[in-house]
């Protein structure tokens, strides 16, 4: 996912001078929502490039030489209106407010809110694992890997003993997701994770075979039915039935945003 206030700090530590295009207001059908941002500069032998879009298209088009523009002219603000329609070729039919600021120094960059994310710790880096923590990587999630196994301990992935710490080490309103080589392991992994209560989501590969055991184990455990109607298993959206791990890592990935944009609109 692009961020772009780490886009703009590299920027400006080599010298470079940029426009910020955001998307400052929308109404109807528009391809990119409010807050949306694009960062435009024009140092190059080709023109100049750019970082980030707001929804490509002739309006990115338009934006991309209005902002330029302001780079020549020294012009360091403005705002424009533009109606999706025929004046730009394009038939969503909305209407998009851009703003256009030439930033030279870190002072003139606006103050805007940070972008959304939502933490995510996974445990168990085998096969699917890692496909999931690659689906992951560019969307709005701060991800942490674990894994007990020595092999495994690479490239960022955590190390940890006992599940309890371990659970208990996550920020509130985590999204968990176990799949671990060992089904003890994820049994002392979901149990943890139920007795916080505190996560946003907690997701357990497996069968619906899997499912049903670990249920009676947990009731035998004394979890209530109010706790355990917050285990997803098997994890993913419905409708997709590869077992491949680069298909359910794309499954599950769908899933996390599902639960992300619900947060969103609970938040709003």
């Amino acid at each position: 996912m692009f961020n772009w206030r780490e886009t703009a700090s590299d920027l400006l530590k080599q010298g470079e001078v940029f426009c910020l295009v955001t998307i400052t207001a929308t109404e109807g059908s528009t391809p990119r929502d409010t807050g949306t941002i694009m960062l435009v500069t024009n140092t190059n032998e080709n023109g100049g490039d750019e970082y980030g879009t707001i929804g490509g298209g002739n309006l990115e088009y338009a934006a991309i030489k209005t902002a330029r523009n302001c780079l020549e002219s020294g012009h360091r603000q403005q705002t424009l209106d533009y109606i999706l329609g025929p004046d730009v070729e394009q038939c969503c039919g909305g209407r998009v407010e851009l703003s256009f600021s030439v930033v030279k120094a870190q002072e003139d960059m606006p103050d805007m809110p940070a972008l959304k994310s939502a933490s995510v710790c996974l445990f168990g880096v085998g096969h699917v694992g890692s496909a999931v923590a690659i689906a992951l990587a560019p969307l709005p999630f701060t991800l942490r890997l674990y894994d007990n196994r020595n092999d495994k301990i690479i490239g960022g992935v955590l190390p940890y003993s006992d599940p309890v710490d371990a659970v208990s080490a996550a920020a509130k309103h985590t999204l968990f997701l176990v799949m671990t080589h060992d089904h003890s392991l994820d049994y002392g992994l979901v149990s943890a994770i139920l007795k916080r209560g505190d996560f946003a989501f907690l997701g357990l590969i497996g069968s619906k075979t899997k499912r049903a055991r670990f249920m009676s184990r947990l009731k035998k455990d004394g979890f209530t039915n109010r706790q355990l109607s917050r285990l997803t298993c098997p994890i993913g959206i419905q409708g997709i039935q590869g077992k491949e791990p680069e298909i359910i890592a794309a499954s599950v990935a769908a899933q996390l945003l599902q639960k992300l944009e619900a947060s969103y609109g609970e938040n709003t």
